[in-house]
């Protein structure tokens, strides 16, 4: 009896075997959708307000634009910061900067630089950063552009969570820059409160 039921079972799948390349349809499998991803082009650009102090000691006493003739000379000035970066990966980025302050009772300064910007999450919209980098500013009290290290620290929340480790869309920012510390005959700290609103692609 065995045998025969294991006959029959072999004589069915032949049969349906058979059957498969005669007008056999298969049942239609549904495609499987693959997730895609748009992750960011790590380029971002930004821009905003800047308040600066700048405090200059002098060996002698210097004639200011402001008509004052001192040994030490104290002033504030408003303007605006432009900044380019790239994000290289979630712990590191390289930004290029622009600040020029002309309103105020000075004329103010004008700074170049180039900054490597390591980062550290705090949460997936929230960032606390560093600047260090090498630029180039020119003052009132300065004859020509004094070039040498720039330093900083700031926070950036982005309004949209990371893709992957890198920021999307649009971002606030608030940083302490200082773009110049002179020593020598005439002693030259400037510093700079920036914030702003940045675009990450």
């Amino acid at each position: 009896m065995k045998k025969l039921t294991m006959s029959i079972a072999a004589l069915a799948l032949l049969t349906i075997s058979a059957n498969a390349g005669d007008g056999y349809v298969p049942a239609p499998v549904e495609p499987i959708a693959v997730p895609v991803v748009d992750i960011p082009l790590g380029l971002y650009l930004g821009g905003g307000f800047t308040y600066a102090s700048s405090e200059c000691q002098c060996d002698s006493s210097v004639k200011f634009t402001n008509g004052k003739t001192s040994r030490i000379n104290k002033s504030t000035s408003y303007g605006l910061n432009l900044k380019a970066g790239y994000t290289y990966n979630k712990y590191l980025a390289v930004e290029a900067k622009y600040l020029n302050t002309t309103l105020g009772k000075n004329k103010g300064f004008t700074h170049y630089g180039l900054y490597l910007k390591p980062t550290y999450a705090i949460t997936d919209n929230l960032d606390i950063y560093a600047l260090l980098g090498y630029g180039s500013t020119k003052c009132e009290i300065l004859k020509g552009s004094q070039k040498g290290f720039a330093w900083g620290a700031g926070a950036e929340y982005t309004l949209n969570k990371k893709v992957n480790g890198f920021k999307d869309g649009a971002s606030v920012y608030v940083e302490y820059l200082r773009p110049l510390k002179k020593t020598g005959n005439k002693n030259i700290t400037i510093d700079t409160v920036n914030a702003g609103v940045s675009y990450h692609f």
